[in-house]
């Protein structure tokens, strides 16, 4: 299995690693990932010894749909990036190959990110069947270059958002950790008092992936105080060596303050989610599966430089599903995150999603195909 450059693309590979050796004891599984999020990978498999997690070299095509075609050649730090990361591919290509003549695979999976642009290529080259997943409602690079090699081709969203061959394609919906799932409100209180909340504490999630957002960590940093004086518990996840601001800015407030709020790096999204009554996070299709499971009350700000996530949502939006913001439309002073929190928590947003979106059954669909080619 490959995925790599966020948690978007990884922890679903966890779900299906979890699920395949459930159903199929014997399963030799390796996961490649990049060099920037193996320490990330391992820490996610950690409850899975056996499975082995191994990194090679990639790049990726940095793109800003913002910039014209001329900008990306003329901006010098830019393109040095993108030349740099040609060669770590190239490099990828070759540590692929010989991964695949160390362990000879059965099937591969890949999930997303560059990194299986060179897992997902060699496996064609060396005629391993491969199956690809595309979790959004905008194809990316990745998965459009390997879609001319995959055998089957998993989708996260309906299958009207794809031009790939009809033949190949089954609309499986997106692998996440089956903890994350519409609990009762009992359950929910238990999520909240371990976590250091009252039981009946009102309590918000936020998040901006694996890597983080500082851009969202500033907007939280900058409303947090209004919203622990009414009453709100926060938590929040700012990415990995990204706490340090949210953490003086929360050293300045009262000591009863200070324990509603929350600040951790990297950690395990599942309680944290389950314990929110409110999820501020990136438009990712993964996150928004896990929140759709979850049955939660989602503001979703997707990144102006992916277009993937704007995508997402948009879609999502139409349908009442959840809250979008726009990351650029978004002040110092935090006001329409207020207003959005106060929108939301009176409308049916949870509901929509539930009901359009949540698929519980996702993994053991995935892990079916996977068995069967």
């Amino acid at each position: 299995m490959a995925g790599g450059g966020s948690g978007g693309h990884v922890t679903p590979l966890l779900a299906v690693a979890k699920e395949l050796k459930k159903v199929s004891t014997g399963a030799e599984i390796v996961v490649l990932t990049d060099r920037g999020f193996f320490e990330n990978s391992k820490n996610l498999f950690k409850d899975l010894p056996d499975v082995k997690i191994s990194k090679i070299y990639a790049g990726k095509l940095r793109r800003y749909h913002s910039k014209s075609l001329l900008w990306h050649f003329l901006y010098l730090p830019v393109l040095f990036k993108n030349i740099r990361d040609i060669i770590y591919t190239a490099i990828g290509f070759v540590q692929a190959f010989f991964v695949y003549i160390k362990i000879r695979p059965d099937v591969v999976f890949c999930k997303g990110g560059f990194v299986c642009i060179p897992v997902g290529c060699i496996a064609h080259l060396l005629k391993i069947r491969l199956i690809i997943h595309d979790s959004d409602t905008k194809p990316g690079l990745t998965n459009r270059v390997l879609s001319k090699f995959a055998e089957t081709i998993l989708t996260g969203m309906p299958e009207q958002f794809y031009d790939y061959t009809k033949s190949k394609m089954i609309y499986s919906g997106i692998p996440v950790d089956s903890r994350y799932s519409n609990i009762d409100s009992k359950i929910k209180k238990k999520y909240k008092t371990t976590l250091g909340f009252d039981d009946n504490a009102k309590v918000m999630l936020l998040t901006g992936g694996g890597n983080g957002s500082e851009s969202m960590n500033k907007m939280m940093n900058s409303v947090a105080g209004e919203l622990l004086k009414s009453g709100w518990g926060i938590i929040h996840l700012t990415g990995g060596g990204k706490s340090e601001e949210s953490l003086k800015v929360r050293s300045e407030l009262s000591d009863d303050l200070q324990k509603l709020w929350l600040i951790e790096e990297f950690t395990d999204m599942v309680p944290r989610m389950l314990a929110a009554d409110i999820v501020i996070a990136r438009t990712s299709a993964s996150t928004l599966q896990e929140c759709a499971n979850s049955k939660k009350c989602v503001i979703g700000i997707a990144s102006p430089h992916l277009a993937d996530q704007q995508m997402n949502s948009k879609f999502f939006s139409k349908k009442d599903a959840i809250i979008a913001l726009d990351e650029n439309e978004i002040d110092s002073s935090g006001a329409k995150l207020l207003t959005a929190i106060s929108k939301i928590t009176e409308g049916d947003y949870s509901e929509n999603l539930y009901k359009y979106f949540a698929k519980p059954d996702a993994t053991g669909k995935i892990v079916d195909v996977i068995l069967k080619t």
